[in-house]
């Protein structure tokens, strides 16, 4: 398996209350690790969180050096609703979507230029909260139906951005 580190925005207790309230309606178990990996349910031990950017194990060094380098204040970030998106090996993501704001993009945009990941490049990602993902697209709907019954936009915030080892998470 190709270990992977991932930074990540640590969003507060209350933002991942809400979170988690939402997604507390939804009958089937919720997994937000892409289809890379087997056993991916045991594997998602992550918060919900926003990503960054990811680096190969072997980048751990680098990682942690600009991580612990990264100062931020508080930022804030409005939910404004449920979207699918194609993800890796034919499946979907379903993911909360993210109101673009100058704070949010600026730290993107900060640790764009430092990791060089074009796929976190902030002028082309969508920004996301990824909910479940899942091969079934039926699946993926019914669960965004759902959600969206009730769905309200909501503001969550972080002031601060962890680093993990995945698969499982482990904080470094």
């Amino acid at each position: 398996m190709n270990k992977r580190i991932t930074s990540i925005a640590l969003f507060d207790h209350e933002s991942l209350n809400k979170f988690e309230k939402i997604t507390s309606r939804i009958s089937e178990h919720l997994c937000k690790v892409p289809y890379r990996e087997n056993d991916r349910e045991k594997l998602d031990t992550l918060p919900y969180h926003f990503t960054f950017t990811v680096w190969n194990i072997e980048d751990k060094d680098k990682a942690m050096e600009i991580i612990k380098n990264l100062k931020i204040d508080e930022i804030k970030i409005k939910i404004i609703g449920v979207n699918v998106k194609e993800s890796f090996n034919n499946s979907w993501n379903l993911y909360f979507e993210i109101e673009r704001n100058n704070e949010l993009y600026e730290v993107q945009k900060d640790i764009y230029n430092l990791a060089k990941i074009e796929k976190y490049n902030p002028d082309t990602l969508i920004p996301h909260i990824t909910i479940h993902c899942d091969r079934d697209y039926n699946k993926i709907v019914k669960i965004k139906e759902t959600i969206n019954k009730n769905f309200l936009p909501f503001e969550v915030k972080f002031s601060e951005i962890g680093l993990f080892e995945i698969y499982p998470a482990k904080r470094l």
